[in-house]
Order: structure tokens, then C-alpha cells, then sequence
């Protein structure tokens, strides 16, 4: 496929879906989608219920890709996000090692994207565990962990999150108690979390393992 398949005409003032252009590492190919398949085909959908222009190369191929296999593959890699069905935590020898007076995570006040549908993300994570820690045992950043999970937000709406977002305005509105949309375990992810941690350091210039006194940033110490 060319790039004519992502051309359609102007939104007339509307925002077209957001994307993404780096696979995420929670990504697992489907039996009947790669990622770059996946992330089109997610785009489209999410355009389509936005009632937004798209090409009629687009269209035909939108509808030949959307099988219920993919369908189904889509909600079940998604439930990644979704608190009732994220993968639990196994080994808690880490986490036991945390101070007691660390901070929670659902202390963490995440900035949601402007936009209709947007309002109705949650902008904490209903998580009452302690903040993950470094291989030595320090308390990873606030300002970090903020980044980190706006950055697997800024994925999830990417790749299919919006488009449940729009599915859930009428349940919303009708008054239905529904699940947050948005979640993700950091102590379950805690390699990438590190891993990621580090990176961002090394952008900081600060010592992802060195005490508050040692480092010579200007990485605030909010934890």
C-alpha cells in the first residue's frame, strides 16, 4: 500500500485520531496484524466513528482488513490497559522492600489531551501501591512515572483507545457505572519501567542510582 491510503479530505476543523510511529514494547502481533497493519487499521476505525472523511482506497480497505478475528484480537491486546485484566504482579520480593512512607501511585495526576472524548479518561490510576524503585532500591521519580504513563496513555489512544472512548460516551451518559479506561501496572512492567527510567535519566543528565545529595541535576525531587 502507498501513503494515498491515509489521505482524505480536511477535517473541516477537526481533529483527525492520533498516531504513533514506534512500536510499543507491550505490542504482540496478531495472528491477523502486524503492528504497522494494526496501527492503520485502528486509525481508520477510530476516523470512521468520528465521522471523518477518509479515501475510498481507505474505506475498501478498512472494511476488507476489519474481520472478527482482528476485531477480537483488538480488545483482548488491549485489555492490557484495562485494570480487571492486567496481568498481576508474581514476585513481590521487590516491592516488599520499599520503604513504607513512599508515595502511592494514585497520587500521580496525569495531563489528559484536550478534545470532546478526552474528559472522559481518568487522570489517576487506581493503584494504592508503593512507587517502583531502582535495582538498588531508590524510589523512581514522580516527574518521571508521570512521563512514563502519559507516554503508554499516548499508545493506548493511539491504537484503538479513542475509538473505545467514543464507544463508551452513550453508557456514560446514560448513567452506567463503568471501569476506568485507562490503566497500566508499573510493578508489573517494571523492567521496561526501568529500563525507560534510565533513558531518561541519561537525557537529565541525572544518575538514576545516585542519592539526592550525590546528584548534580536539576531533575526536580518530588518522589
Amino acid at each position: 500500500m502507498g501513503t494515498s491510503i491515509l489521505r482524505g479530505a480536511p477535517g473541516l476543523g477537526q481533529a483527525y485520531p492520533p498516531k504513533i510511529q514506534i512500536k510499543p514494547s507491550w505490542f504482540k502481533p496478531l495472528i491477523v496484524a502486524d503492528f504497522k497493519t494494526f496501527q492503520l487499521w485502528t486509525w481508520l476505525e477510530a476516523t470512521k466513528s468520528l465521522g471523518l472523511p477518509i479515501s475510498e482506497e481507505a474505506d475498501k480497505w478498512y472494511k476488507y482488513t476489519s474481520t472478527e478475528d482482528l476485531n477480537e484480537g483488538a480488545i483482548k491486546l488491549l485489555g492490557i490497559f484495562k485494570e480487571e485484566v492486567a496481568p498481576q504482579l508474581d514476585d513481590h520480593s521487590e516491592y516488599d522492600l520499599v520503604y513504607p512512607t513512599t508515595p502511592l501511585i494514585y497520587f500521580i495526576v496525569l495531563d489528559i489531551p484536550v478534545g470532546p472524548y478526552y474528559k472522559y479518561l481518568n487522570k489517576t490510576i487506581k493503584d494504592s501501591s508503593y512507587f517502583p524503585i531502582t535495582e538498588s532500591g531508590l524510589v523512581i521519580k514522580k516527574k518521571f512515572l508521570k512521563v512514563y504513563l502519559e507516554e503508554r496513555l499516548a499508545e493506548y489512544l493511539a491504537l484503538g483507545g479513542l475509538n473505545e472512548l467514543i464507544q463508551r460516551v452513550p453508557l456514560v451518559e446514560a448513567g452506567h457505572n463503568l471501569p476506568d479506561p485507562f490503566s497500566w501496572d508499573l510493578w508489573s512492567n517494571l523492567e521496561h519501567v526501568r529500563e525507560s527510567y534510565c533513558e531518561y535519566c541519561a537525557q537529565e543528565h541525572f544518575n538514576p542510582e545516585a542519592s539526592e545529595e550525590e546528584s548534580v541535576a536539576s531533575l526536580e525531587t518530588q518522589v
